[in-house]
């Protein structure tokens, strides 16, 4: 074993450890022991002081004391319905991503590492007291020797190691919970861990986020309502993000908008048409518009930050969305219900008419509000518990979708109460069906279909003349693939084998007894039996351990 495997096998055991004892403090001491992870004791005395928390607190306060890759999985986890039961997702959305700050000398020795010069040859201006600091990354504000106004984003040293430790656990510990607990086998928690391991890697590479930006920017070129931040590729790596720093006021801060002048309700329906842009038009959205990330520059123009969680959408997530809404303003339970199996990947569903009557069942209960009162993202997201309690899939995309028309419905209602929130978004759902039964889009595709049984129907006879020849020529091969067997064929080869020896044994006793007949051969009759025997011993006690397992 090489001297670095023996490292990271340490470190793993150091982490391994770490990990069991958070959840024995927090009172999991159970479940460390059902898992096989070891027995550890808690004294009577901390169990009363824990006691106090309901079970879902001490796991949402043990996530938060593991660190920055178990609270992230964790803010995940809050978003999936089809996963984590309601009352642990409520706590699991109280997480949030704070850690210590990282000393500010640490920080800028880091930031020169990464741009391999001293910070006076990049920078005329350097703030040296962080603006923010995050789980994973610290930001500065500084300005280029050009007199451009930036924001350096730097990564913590060490955090990608640290990450990529902690995924490699999370996997052991799914692979053991699997195990040892049969009844979880349908969530597959380990598939679930490794989209979170990519997830979390394309998130440590800023450069992933560099791209995003620059996607972004690229959608809404020419849109005088919108600035997207402008990147600086050349200083940009895997570990450092310098983008352009934005002047702005927070949208959630609506006294200061106020003041300067700002009309709230023009800022919510511009806020509002900008996400949809993003989702019906472009579909690559920001995942995660919370009022924190969305700034207002110049009065009027919105601005979206931090660009690490994008989501994209299929043509079939759109159209899902498409009628959904529509259903929605119609309060029409069966489009509802077609539009969730159409998401699903189900046509035909043996549970319609009761999933139909679940849908209908929840419209009933805001029967007494009009379409402007009712709450779009919460039935939006209830219609996806209801489908997932059916045990129907949804693509983990939707739950980011979920989540950014949930945030932006917030901010709207925050900037203007009154808001109607799916009308907002009818002329974008009503453009995005009117596209799927557009003449000249069913025209291309009935001509790309003749096209196709065109070419089926020309090459048709030639290939049929091929085989009838090959098959004069006695050139015609089948080739059957069974699958499921292969098992079976090792092991009537294996047994095969034995039988052979066993004959070949036979033969050779039989041989050295014919041979020990004679005085003058006795000697090599002698040999051969020894040898047979010692091969017959051998294949005896082979043949007793296979017997044994």
């Amino acid at each position: 074993m090489k001297i670095s495997r023996i490292g990271i096998a340490m470190n793993e055991i150091g982490r391994a450890r770490e990990i069991i004892g958070v959840l024995v403090k927090f009172g999991f001491n159970d479940w460390v022991s059902k898992n096989g992870m070891g027995k550890h004791l808690v004294t009577k005395k901390h169990l009363d002081r824990i006691s106090k928390y309901s079970k879902w607190e001490r796991v949402r306060m043990a996530v938060e004391e593991l660190g920055p890759t178990f609270i992230k999985f964790g803010q995940i986890l809050a978003d999936r319905p089809d996963i984590v039961p309601d009352d642990l997702r409520i706590e699991l959305q109280k997480l949030q991503d704070k850690a210590d700050p990282m000393p500010d000398d640490i920080a800028i020795r880091e930031i020169e590492t990464q741009l391999r010069r001293p910070i006076a040859e990049v920078f005329s201006a350097f703030d040296r007291n962080r603006l923010a600091s995050a789980s994973i990354a610290q930001t500065y504000r500084a300005c280029l020797l050009n007199g451009q106004e930036v924001c350096v984003k730097i990564q913590r040293p060490g955090i990608d190691k640290k990450i990529k430790l902690d995924v490699n656990l999370m996997r052991y510990f799914a692979i053991r919970m699997q195990k040892n607990n049969p009844e979880m086998e349908a969530i597959n928690l380990l598939g679930i861990v490794n989209e979170f391991g990519k997830t979390i890697n394309k998130e440590l590479d800023f450069k992933n986020e560099a791209a995003n930006v620059i996607r972004f920017k690229y959608n809404f070129t020419g849109d005088p309502d919108i600035y997207v931040p402008k990147v600086y590729m050349e200083l940009t790596t895997e570990k450092i993000l310098i983008e352009e720093f934005i002047e702005g006021t927070k949208v959630s801060e609506i006294d200061t908008l106020l003041s300067i002048g700002c009309d709230p309700v023009e800022l919510a329906r511009k806020g509002l048409r900008l996400v949809f842009e993003q989702i019906f038009k472009h579909g690559f959205f920001h995942a995660d518009p919370h009022p924190g990330n969305i700034f207002i520059k110049d009065k009027h123009i919105v601005v979206f930050l931090d660009y690490g969680m994008m989501g994209t959408l299929r043509p079939e997530h759109l159209q899902f969305l498409g009628q959904y809404v529509l259903g929605y303003l119609e309060r029409d339970a069966h489009k509802i219900t077609d539009s969730l199996l159409l998401l699903s990947g189900k046509r035909h569903f043996s549970q319609f008419k009761d999933l139909e009557f679940q849908i209908h069942d929840l419209l009933a209960q805001y029967n007494h509000l009009s379409i402007e009162e009712m709450d779009f993202g919460k039935i939006l997201s209830e219609s996806v518990d209801i489908i997932v309690h059916y045990g129907l899939k949804i693509p983990s995309g939707i739950y980011l979708l979920v989540k950014s028309l949930l945030s932006i419905e917030r901010v709207a209602i925050t900037l203007y109460p009154e808001i109607d929130f799916a009308n907002e978004m009818k002329p974008y759902a009503s453009d995005l069906i009117w596209e799927q039964f557009n003449p000249k889009r069913i025209a291309s595709e009935v001509f790309d279909s003749i096209k196709e049984y065109y070419q089926l129907i020309r090459d048709f006879p030639s290939e049929i003349n091929d085989i009838i020849y090959k098959v004069k020529e006695g050139r015609f091969k089948t080739l059957i693939e069974v699958k499921g067997f292969d098992p079976l064929v090792e092991h009537i080869d294996k047994s095969s084998n034995r039988v052979s020896i066993a004959i070949v044994l036979a033969a050779l006793i039989i041989g050295a007894s014919i041979i020990s007949q004679w005085e003058h051969t006795r000697w090599l009759g002698t040999i051969v039996f020894i040898f047979a025997g010692i091969l017959g011993f051998l294949l005896v006690i082979q043949l007793f351990r296979k017997s044994k397992l």
